[in-house]
């Protein structure tokens, strides 16, 4: 695995595509030294730095959140959903919402990690008591993915769509048969399991070395995840490419400025940065 000050160097050769200046180093090292040090920060920071937006003219960040909310209107509409690692830092009424799902659920259900555990930080309202809406309510629920069984008030819970946005990545792969099991038994019939995720073949062209995140524990192909949810006992539906981007997807050479100009959402899933699947039990 490679050391933080590597992951540094790394970070600025892929999205600055060139070496660390010595002030840089120095200030990442301090960072690193004071334990205030995030790799995901580091990626963050480059992005919105007036040097990467002055040569490229593109904020990758911006342009992965705009496909996932093109994406997002198409999911259909359910009236009771489960959103697996769904939490928002400021908003109450979880990231499914705050993405710009257009729908709204009577009931949504978030589980995600402990307050203090959380992805985007400590949520900035209570999260130990139910929220209501004009729409409907939200009750948020603490646990790991991988131990969704020991979350004793989910047990008996029902649901026409569970929801795992940008999640999946960030569960053990050794645990996934395990909670698609779960997903399966408490989906009500006809119910759909929806998620997006990064895609390996296109994210491996821009990290070849390691993955997009350091929270990631295994970044997907398409290929790969259906048949993972296949062998699960779901059927895929539907499958949804999000910034497509063939010219560095058939090269393998990465191409920030291809991002610009990508189309938000394509049917060439193969060729998208990201991918959604919306699956249901198998018949």
């Amino acid at each position: 695995m490679a050391s933080d000050e590597d992951y540094v160097r790394m970070a600025y050769m892929v999205l600055l595509r060139r070496q660390i200046d010595a002030a840089g180093l120095s200030a990442w090292r301090a960072r690193i030294a004071s334990k205030r040090f995030n790799q995901q920060a580091v990626v963050e920071t480059l992005l919105k730095s007036e040097e990467y937006l002055s040569r490229f003219g593109i904020n990758l960040l911006d342009k992965m959140h705009s496909s996932r909310q093109a994406w997002i209107k198409t999911v259909p509409a359910a009236n009771g959903i489960l959103d697996i690692g769904g939490s928002s830092a400021n908003n109450p009424q979880g990231a499914l919402i705050e993405l710009g799902y257009p729908h709204r659920p009577a009931r949504l259900h978030i589980l995600d990690l402990p307050p203090e555990q959380q992805y985007w930080g400590r949520p900035q309202f209570d999260q130990g008591v139910p929220h209501y809406f004009e729409w409907g309510e939200v009750r948020y629920f603490h646990g790991c993915a991988e131990e969704l069984r020991n979350v004793e008030e989910l047990q008996q819970e029902r649901y026409q769509m569970i929801f795992m946005g940008q999640a999946i990545e960030h569960i053990w792969p050794n645990a996934l048969h395990g909670l698609l099991a779960w997903v399966r038994e408490h989906l009500e019939p006809d119910g759909s399991l929806v998620l997006d995720t990064p895609n390996r073949l296109l994210t491996r062209v821009q990290c070849p070395d390691s993955l997009t995140d350091p929270d990631h524990k295994h970044e997907y192909t398409p290929a790969e995840l259906r048949k993972i949810i296949a062998d699960a006992g779901f059927s895929v539906k539907r499958s949804v490419g999000m910034l497509h981007l063939p010219a560095q997807a058939a090269s393998g050479v990465y191409d920030v400025m291809e991002f610009a100009e990508a189309l938000l959402l394509s049917d060439d899933v193969d060729s998208c940065f990201l991918f959604a699947l919306e699956a249901q039990v198998a018949k």
